[in-house]
């Protein structure tokens, strides 16, 4: 598996998805069939990769006809990576057609049914289906019809007493249909964890401040060989030391994810009420985090 990070912010970088491309017989629409990634080559690769990009910057400038055009030409150069279809399924629901997010994400279950992000994934695919029912418009009341008027008597006839017409009951309107779905403020989770990051980076710097400190001490006594050392504890307390430097590295290096991924999680989210999930993709030559959300 190719990654293009530093091994400690392998994380931090993860919000960035690569694409991978084979230039395949169209099926499922406009979408190409799928393909195995031992048919693609290295070259296409590459190529799809920096076309997916190009789409990402589209995507983030809110430009979606762009961003679409450029995810399905990656998709089409390597038919292997599924996990991109949930991304065009993204930039669909942000252009307001809940029905291409719908089909694209149908077609990201049918092409990898073995996906972890399966179940978040339905689960998206029923809220869309929801709004989309909401969004049709109400059937129009049947028309009303006056009650049929006697018709007048002849001349010669005797005078009649007048009947009485009951008048038609007003026409109500359901409160449900008048009112209109209102808006909800974007989802605040990122920010948690983006706060939760911040706490592990500040724990990790004075777990290496600590040990760094019992190394130094240790190193008094022992010497720089660490052969010296005038007792057991003067080579327990190096040991510590070193020890709670390596927890320091680790807890730093997934506070800095956290808090990457928070970030990005807040940024890609669309506007309004929004659920956004951020799922792991792992493909061959591939991996990172997808970043998708559902209303």
């Amino acid at each position: 598996m190719r990654c293009f990070c530093n091994p400690l912010l392998t994380l931090a970088l993860a919000g960035i998805v690569f694409a991978s491309p084979v230039s395949a017989q169209q099926g499922g629409g406009d979408y190409p069939a799928p393909c195995e990634d031992s048919k693609v080559t290295k070259g296409d690769h590459e190529r799809a990769h920096t076309v997916f990009l190009s789409g990402k910057q589209f995507l983030e400038e809110s430009n979606y006809e762009k961003a679409i055009s450029y995810f399905k030409d990656a998709y089409s150069i390597d038919c292997s990576v599924h996990a991109i279809l949930p991304i065009i399924a993204t930039a669909y629901e942000r252009k307001g057609d809940k029905a291409e997010a719908i089909r694209a994400l149908g077609e990201y279950l049918g092409r990898a049914p073995n996906a972890p992000d399966r179940v978040v994934i339905e689960h998206r695919i029923r809220n869309l289906k929801d709004q989309l029912a909401r969004e049709q418009p109400a059937p129009a009341p049947p028309p009303t019809t006056s009650a049929p008027v006697a018709p007048a008597a002849p001349p010669s006839a005797a005078p009649t007493t007048p009947s009485v017409v009951p008048a038609a009951p007003p026409l109500t309107v359901p409160s449900s249909a008048a009112e209109a779905p209102q808006e909800g403020s974007q989802n605040s989770l990122p920010w948690v964890v983006v706060g939760v990051g911040g706490a592990a980076i500040v724990g990790g710097v004075i777990l290496l401040i600590v040990g760094a400190g019992e190394i130094s001490s240790a190193e008094k006594t022992c010497g720089p060989t660490h052969k010296n050392c005038a007792s057991q504890a003067d080579v327990t307390k190096g040991s510590d030391g070193r020890t709670l430097e390596i927890a320091g590295e680790v807890v730093g290096a997934v506070g800095l994810a956290a808090t990457a991924g928070g970030l990005v999680w807040h940024f890609m989210q669309p506007q309004g009420s929004a659920k956004v999930v951020a799922s792991p993709i792992v493909a061959p030559g591939y991996a990172g985090v997808g970043v998708t959300g559902a209303f």
